[in-house]
């Protein structure tokens, strides 16, 4: 009877041990130990909850219940429920590196890993389209004097000049910024990569007149409200589309003028690896794609000899032939 007990008691242990959400909680821990972003976190939560959630849909409990087909199935209901591909893809990315993680952790023998039999679904190479030049400059237009209007137009600018992420704007520090130099101190870039970037003469102008006029007793953000408090990501998003609004036009994605900086960049003969080191890429690949665009674009207009060192200010003069 105490042996029975015992047996019971072990076989309750190693059931709860291979629970699929005990094991997603697990895995998430292993993440925050290994001090990954909170954004990359965020995204492994929330794919695994949906993949989660299916599984107990379809009765699956138990990691080791998970089959080559559960996954397939899971991928073709995000299909059929609307996902785009992008989308899809990351789910998947987070399921592999669940899987996986788990067969390092605990070696299992008798279980092969169902993920390795599941090929990642396909994604459509397409590069999508910088912000216009043109549309950037009727942005800067539009911006009224003023401190709403300075810190607008030095925004607009400096994402134009630095090819910075959203999210790496809105986190930036005064003291990130050198004011005599135009150097900028990138702390937390993408996989928590640091780099420095640079604003050219023009934007350093214009950053000056926001930064006289930005509020004293403001948050030590570089960028903030009215109200002195850190710009947001969505607070960004709405600078852009209030200024687009003003003058008509379809607000460009936060994203595009990062790709403008890159498409400027190598149009101006800026070499590849010193491009890959101011964006931040982890690789060559994307920039790579980049560069079929430029080529695509310009034709017999490239002109490679001239200095990547231009400024987006001249450029948006016009300044543009070769």
């Amino acid at each position: 009877m105490f042996s029975r007990a015992i047996n019971q008691v072990t076989i309750e242990f190693l059931d709860e041990e291979i629970h699929l959400e005990t094991q997603i909680a697990s895995f998430l821990v292993d993440r925050q130990a290994q001090q990954l972003t909170l954004n990359t976190i965020e995204y492994y939560r929330k794919m695994l909850y949906l993949f989660n959630r299916f599984c107990q849909s379809q009765r699956v409990q138990h990691l080791t219940e998970i089959k080559t087909n559960t996954i397939r199935e899971y991928l073709l209901l995000l299909q059929t429920k609307g996902h785009n591909p992008g989308g899809i893809h990351a789910c998947y990315r987070a399921v592999r590196a669940f899987l996986r993680w788990w067969e390092e952790e605990y070696e299992p023998s008798s279980w092969k890993n169902p993920v390795r039999k599941v090929k990642a679904p396909r994604l459509e190479k397409k590069i999508l389209e910088p912000a216009n030049a043109e549309i950037v400059s009727q942005l800067m237009a539009a911006c009224p004097t003023g401190y709403l209007g300075a810190r607008d137009k030095a925004a607009i600018l400096f994402l134009c000049d630095t090819g910075c992420r959203a999210s790496e704007f809105t986190g930036l520090n005064l003291s990130d910024y050198h004011v005599s130099s135009g150097a900028v101190v990138i702390r937390n870039g993408k996989g928590r990569k640091g780099r420095t970037v640079f604003v050219g003469r023009k934007t350093r102008r214009v950053l000056r007149q926001y930064l006289r006029q930005r509020p004293a007793d403001a948050d030590r953000a570089l960028w903030v409200t009215v109200g002195g408090d850190r710009l947001t990501y969505s607070g960004l998003g709405q600078i852009i589309r209030r200024r687009a609004n003003k003058v008509g036009v379809q607000p460009p994605a936060l994203h595009s003028f990062r790709r403008l900086f890159a498409v400027q960049c190598l149009r101006n003969g800026m070499d590849l690896r010193r491009l890959q080191e101011l964006m931040g890429h982890s690789d060559l690949q994307m920039l790579i794609r980049y560069t079929k665009l430029v080529t695509d674009d310009l034709g017999a207009r490239i002109c490679w000899r001239r200095p990547w060192t231009m400024r987006i200010g001249r450029w948006l003069r016009g300044s543009d032939a070769c």
